[in-house]
């Protein structure tokens, strides 16, 4: 029974200790990996028309990769002939880095903004 016991202890411990080293491992992986895309000078431009569905909510996910620092890039709102409904939607959403423009402003608005044709 003596012998039993300590080879329950010796596996729950070899279990432990693969367990810890696991661990270990993947923190250390995320440690070197890179937090986010290098993307200076990307502009994500929303090309929206109609009432625009999902407007908000792709607006909102590129604001939310931009401010968990997994991508770093410029949103614009391009309004392709939003409903009126849609456009203060978009007006909304328009801040905290978010620009919005009709389309043939977009050239202007990117090289206002740093970018070079």
């Amino acid at each position: 029974m003596n012998i039993t016991f300590r080879m329950l202890v010796e596996v729950a411990l070899a279990v432990l200790l693969l367990v810890s080293l696991a661990g270990i491992f993947f923190a250390v992986r995320r440690m070197l990996r890179r937090p986010g895309l290098e993307t200076d000078g990307l502009f994500t431009v929303i090309a929206a028309s109609g009432s625009a569905e999902a407007l908000e909510q792709t607006v909102m996910s590129l604001v939310w990769l931009c401010k968990n620092g997994k991508i770093k890039t410029r949103i614009v709102i391009a309004d392709c002939g939003l409903t009126a409904q849609s456009r203060k939607l978009a007006e909304l959403l328009a801040k905290d880095g978010v620009m919005l423009c009709q389309p043939g402003e977009i050239t202007r608005l990117l090289e206002g903004n740093g970018w070079s044709t």
